[in-house]
């Protein structure tokens, strides 16, 4: 077992809401996905990130990065910034 098959890597940053959504789109799509300061990053989201910004955090394993950052992408294309 390689150590990209273990290694676990923060592939996005972002909203509470977009990044539940970010991470169910990677579930879907049977890439296993976790939020981390998802709590804290709702209620006092300045605790985890400077200035609030970006507060929540979703992990994947690296093997499945390439992929990730593919349904990321085409997540950000289809639902531009305010």
């Amino acid at each position: 077992m390689s150590e990209k098959d273990t290694e676990i890597i923060v592939i996005y940053r972002g909203n509470p809401v977009d990044s539940e959504i970010i991470k169910d789109v990677l579930n879907d799509q049977g890439i296993v996905a976790s939020l981390k300061n998802q709590l804290m990053g709702s209620i006092a989201p300045w605790y985890v990130s400077a200035g609030g910004i970006n507060p929540v955090e979703v992990e994947i394993f690296a093997r499945d990065k390439e992929k990730a950052l593919a349904l990321i992408d085409e997540f950000n294309r289809n639902n531009p910034a305010d």
